[in-house]
């Protein structure tokens, strides 16, 4: 039997109202463990935290000069990472976005905009809730991105594991929707950095030039890691593409200090994954995404595989997950 709670507070620095959603296992194997997700509906709906019996195994806020900055699991839609130049053309459109990465745009419209959430749903294996952000005539992301389209999300909290469903619908009665969805979670390095290994299978690395890929799909010998079989992050200093992700070879992190590890287990929309490993910091991403970096641009070029681009016909609607599970070694 699983005993649910939802509760709300404020974070003491930044006052952000922090949803924090908790099942208490009640089976024979793990009797009284808690799971506790937290998220910060008016950033993003940011999950910046995944609690299993008091082990946090997202870094949920980091420091800067400037004060507190939510990190955590930022959602990114409709351009993931980077579009060169903040442009792209589509349909005979052409669609600009304000540089925020050096002559770039990065990560999307919704990561730090207000969502709107339903109230949590009960069941006898969890707890979950639903909240969306829709573009709309006469806000300003549809001003940014002219396609009426509703991007929504539930977050489904069962002991050890939350499930991130998503849901896009092109609510748009004349235009094509293409877009990008993805996820960038900071994981925290637990115990030393050497004994963090990661798993990211992949069939083919992607060739970048000043981290905006060219289109070009190399074998992993040429990559900077090949991550097919688990990898320290003892020498990893990374910020690339991987291509040709599946469901059936989810990615892994293995803390060995603690014997713990946590699967990212995506579906099939998810072909691709950038690997984040900043020397020095101490935290990494794993971000699952639908489509490349750039993707809209690449398409335009045709290359399509490369891409992956989701395109949405007006009425039509796409769905994908991605459930992280904490396990025993």
């Amino acid at each position: 039997m699983v005993k649910t709670a939802f509760c709300c507070s404020q974070h003491p620095e930044t006052n952000w109202e922090i949803h924090h959603l908790s099942v208490v296992d009640g089976t024979e194997q793990q009797t009284g463990q808690r799971t506790t997700a937290s998220f910060v509906p008016d950033i993003g709906c940011n999950l910046l935290g995944l609690k299993v019996d008091q082990i946090d195994y997202l870094y949920g806020v980091g420091e800067t000069p400037e004060g507190p900055t939510l990190l955590g699991t930022p959602i990114l839609y409709p351009t993931p990472n980077r579009v060169r130049n903040g442009t792209f053309t589509f349909d005979q459109r052409t669609f600009t976005f304000p540089a925020n990465n050096g002559d770039h745009f990065i990560h999307g419209l919704v990561r730090d905009v207000s969502w709107k959430v339903d109230k949590p749903q009960i069941t006898d294996q969890g707890i979950s809730v639903t909240a969306r952000v829709v573009f709309e005539p006469g806000n300003a992301l549809y001003e940014r991105f002219p396609i009426a389209n509703t991007l929504e999300l539930t977050y489904r909290l069962r002991p050890r594991s939350i499930r991130l469903a998503f849901a896009v619908h092109n609510d748009d009665p004349t235009s094509r929707l293409p877009f990008g969805l993805a996820i960038h979670p900071y994981f925290p390095i637990i115990g030393s950095r050497d004994s963090v290994r990661i798993q990211v299978p992949a069939q083919k690395w992607m060739e970048a030039e000043n981290l905006i890929p060219t289109g070009r799909l190399l074998d992993l010998d040429d990559a900077p890691a090949n991550l097919n079989q688990p990898t320290s992050l003892q020498d990893l200093d990374l910020d690339d593409v991987y291509w040709g992700a599946d469901p059936e070879h989810p990615q892994v992190i293995y803390y060995d200090e603690i014997g713990e590890k946590v699967t990212l287990r995506a579906s099939d929309i998810f072909t691709h994954c950038v690997v984040y490993t900043p020397p020095g910091q101490p935290y990494f991403c794993i971000e699952n995404q639908s489509c490349s970096t750039d993707a809209h641009n690449l398409d335009a070029r045709g290359e399509q595989e490369a891409a992956h681009l989701i395109i949405l016909n007006p009425g039509e609607s796409a769905t994908g997950s991605i459930e992280m599970t904490v396990s025993d070694q």
